[in-house]
């Protein structure tokens, strides 16, 4: 039986550009979907949806902010949903986290908090640090936007998000909630927005280990494009995708067409 999505969750860098440069195919591509509902999705806690909204506009493609999913919104939604509001909350990351934060309806504290949320934080001080420290060793509720260890920077190699969770841990023994990909988690978010099962959603991203794997984890069809982290070499790993494309203008072929499940070239 031949697969067509009904709908789509695709990451953005590595997939939809490189930086600021936007891939081959990126308007190609939105054309591609017609009135198929879709959900842009960024494990990066530093920006917004109103960002990466006015980024893709730059490129040439009109995207509203509601069609974006960032880690940061996806953190605000899973907090309100498992603490009433008002409940204090210390954040170790950028302000486009501490915004989601309080949206959520959380009260922003630097000390003493109920829920520690931890994200990429390029001014992290040691001061902030210890308190968090603190809370936690207090019993405190202990949310991380993303486990991923290193970001990839045009100076080099560089802390990412993950080196805050990991320094937290190796002081108390909390275990952390991830929001981000590859838990399934922001998967499951997008798909709900869309008003669709996992099962008829096609998640497209660069990443084995990040999108591929959190989107066979919600249940849903996956793509892999060679655009970006992950190559054709590394296809056998256990986080194997439905399908495998060289880039966006394959996946827009495929858009109209549909592909036969298990279908890997």
């Amino acid at each position: 039986m031949t697969f067509i999505p009904r709908g789509l969750i695709v990451d953005m860098d590595g997939v939809l550009y490189r930086g600021n440069r936007p891939l081959p195919g990126l308007g190609e591509f939105f054309a591609a979907l017609g009135c198929r509902p879709f959900l842009l999705v960024t494990n990066n806690s530093l920006v917004s949806a109103q960002d990466c909204s006015r980024k893709l506009a730059a490129m040439g493609v009109a995207v509203p902010p509601s069609a974006i999913l960032t880690v940061s919104d996806a953190t605000g939604r899973y907090l309100a949903a498992r603490y009433p509001a008002g409940s204090r909350c210390q954040v170790l990351g950028s302000t486009a986290l501490r915004a989601a934060v309080a949206a959520a309806g959380l009260v922003l504290v630097s000390a003493a908090a109920d829920v520690v949320v931890t994200g990429l934080d390029t001014g992290l001080s040691y001061p902030a640090l210890a308190e968090a420290v603190r809370a936690l060793a207090a019993g405190a509720g202990f949310v991380a936007t993303s486990f991923d260890p290193v970001l990839l920077t045009e100076d080099g190699v560089a802390p990412g998000a993950g080196a805050v969770v990991a320094a937290l841990r190796a002081c108390v023994p909390a275990i952390p909630v991830c929001v981000g990909k590859p838990s399934p988690a922001m998967f499951d978010q997008a798909a709900s927005q869309l008003g669709l099962p996992a099962r008829d959603v096609l998640v497209v991203g660069d990443s084995l280990a990040s999108d591929i794997a959190g989107g066979r984890a919600a249940g849903a069809r996956t793509a892999l494009l060679l655009t970006g982290v992950s190559g054709q070499a590394d296809v056998c790993s256990p986080h194997r995708p439905d399908l495998v494309m060289d880039g966006l203008p394959e996946l827009s072929a495929f858009l109209h067409t549909g592909w036969q499940p298990g279908g890997i070239r």
